[in-house]
């Protein structure tokens, strides 16, 4: 055998093994082994290299029953760790994510720093499931519950998921508000939803106004034929555009041409919308730019707001928190919340040469002499 091929077989044997092989990426991809060792590697959460040791797992009868939930031929593991008060040989993970074994229902939760399944007290164990789909919510015979553990008052023979943000029972509408339900009494059989924002029956949309009253609201409609959605949260009801419910730029806004422009910006034929309220950009020379900036003949934007003493004619984009102009380098050090108090001029920055190297951090910045860093001159060790 050719010896490069031989020894770069080796380094990836190598390689293979220091990282560990999935134990089974169809329940979990979060659990490996390596050389009889179980590892948890949940890397969103800070886990760096292989992983946490498992330890005292048992590496030939390890079994991953869900992505955080395993276990082998002693033990239940919640992530890394052991749940010794769980029953191994009734204990197990159904089709809609409850957790059980022969005597009680569990759920995730994090105590004194530590993971750990959760036992569920009072609950009917024959008629107990969950929400599939809707992490936290659960039912039996009695009731429906929020966050697992919380009753709420709901009828759990009819109670059911209409969108993410919203559900209904045969008496009310409900929402959960910062963890609480808000509910509104109607008739719910003909409830249609509309998205996350919104849903209808045959005579009224309903919201929950989150910019003003904090409850349900509702607005009369006409014909569901002059109902268009462009995206959430806007909704065209009999010629209105309504932003959250409510009225786009008081009612000033021309539902024949308007247009959703990104994530953020929307348009008519006479306004440019950031985040649903108008921005005074000129929207027959409005251009649409990377990075959340945006211009028009006479201005730049950044995230809807105006950068104040800008030369728009020679604005330049260096990255998402760096921009020039013909006189300065600009930093955009926090999010805009005033008309100029977000960004700053980067001092001693030369705006024709200024530039960002992508294989460093976005606060990095240099021109042809110097560095700088979060908006400032990087000084050298002499």
């Amino acid at each position: 055998m050719n010896s490069k091929y031989f020894l770069s077989a080796l380094i990836f044997i190598g390689l293979y093994s220091c990282v560990g092989s999935p134990i089974d990426e169809n329940s979990s991809k979060y659990y490996r082994k390596s050389w009889g060792t179980v590892y948890f590697t949940d890397k969103s959460a800070g886990t760096t290299g292989i992983g946490n040791k498992i330890k005292g797992a048992d590496a030939k009868t390890f079994l991953p029953l869900a992505e955080f939930v395993a276990k082998d031929k002693k033990m239940v593991y919640y992530k890394d760790i052991p749940q010794p008060h769980i029953d191994r040989e009734s204990f197990q993970v159904k089709e809609d994510g409850t957790m059980r074994d022969k005597d009680h229902v569990y759920f995730p939760s994090l105590e004194d720093k530590n993971y750990t399944l959760r036992i569920l007290y009072n609950v009917d164990l024959e008629t107990y499931g969950s929400y599939k789909g809707h992490f936290g919510w659960g039912y039996d015979k009695n009731h429906v519950y929020q966050s697992y553990s919380k009753p709420v008052e709901a009828d759990p023979a009819s109670f059911m998921f209409l969108s993410n943000n919203f559900m209904k029972d045969k008496d009310f509408l409900y929402t959960s508000y910062f963890g609480n339900m808000k509910k509104l009494q109607l008739k719910t059989d003909s409830l249609v939803s509309l998205g996350e924002t919104y849903v209808r029956d045959n005579d009224r949309v309903y919201y929950f106004d989150l910019k003003k009253t904090n409850e349900f609201q509702s607005i009369p409609f006409h014909s569901v034929e002059n109902m268009t959605i462009p995206t959430d949260p806007f909704i065209i009801i009999d010629g209105k555009i309504y932003d959250n419910g409510h009225l786009l730029n008081e009612g000033d806004a021309d539902a024949a041409t308007f247009r959703i422009l990104d994530g953020y910006f929307s348009r008519d034929t006479s306004h440019i919308f950031y985040s649903g309220k108008a921005i005074p950009a000129d929207a027959k020379s409005f251009e649409l730019l990377q990075e959340g900036f945006a211009k028009d003949q006479q201005s730049a934007y950044f995230l809807g707001h105006l950068l104040q003493n800008v030369d728009v004619k020679s604005f330049k984009i260096v990255n998402s928190l760096y921009f020039s102009d013909k006189n300065h380098v600009y930093f955009i050090h926090s999010i805009p919340r005033g008309k100029g108090d977000f960004f700053v001029i980067v001092d001693g920055a030369d705006p024709e040469t200024f530039y960002h190297d992508p294989g460093k951090d976005e606060l990095y910045g240099a021109d042809d002499k110097n560095e700088f860093y979060n908006g400032g001159l990087i000084i050298k060790p002499v």
